[in-house]
């Protein structure tokens, strides 16, 4: 490889997008708490231009002050662990509701053998 495409190639390199969760939006945006098989324990709908990052902070001080223990977190996942005995939870601020079944794929958008409307 020559230095001009080498150059170029460490510097696309470094100039990765990283996609924060966290940054202002203007969608709402869902705090969850999940237990350790994933069922959800708590959803709340953050509204438009929350800040998330504060809202994540916060959680994870709330968390702390109620017994719990905080494990892993990211802030690149918007995503936090805790524990307390035996129990775990996962706490989270994301994009999707919750509530909604979620579409995977186009699956969704055919008819099946046997499905009614």
């Amino acid at each position: 490889m020559d230095d001009a495409a080498d150059q170029s190639l460490r510097w696309a390199m470094v100039r990765r997008n990283v996609f924060d969760p966290l940054e202002p939006t203007r969608e709402a945006r869902w705090y969850t708490v999940r237990n350790m098989h994933g069922a959800i324990l708590e959803a709340r709908r953050l509204g438009p231009g929350s800040d998330l990052k504060r809202a994540l902070v916060a959680a994870m001080l709330d968390w702390i002050d109620a017994g719990w223990h905080i494990g892993e977190f990211s802030s690149t996942g918007g995503t936090f662990f805790c524990t307390r005995g035996v129990e775990r939870r996962m706490v989270s601020i994301t994009p999707t509701d919750p509530g909604e079944f979620p579409g995977y794929g186009a699956s969704h958008l055919t008819e099946s053998p046997g499905h009614d409307e």
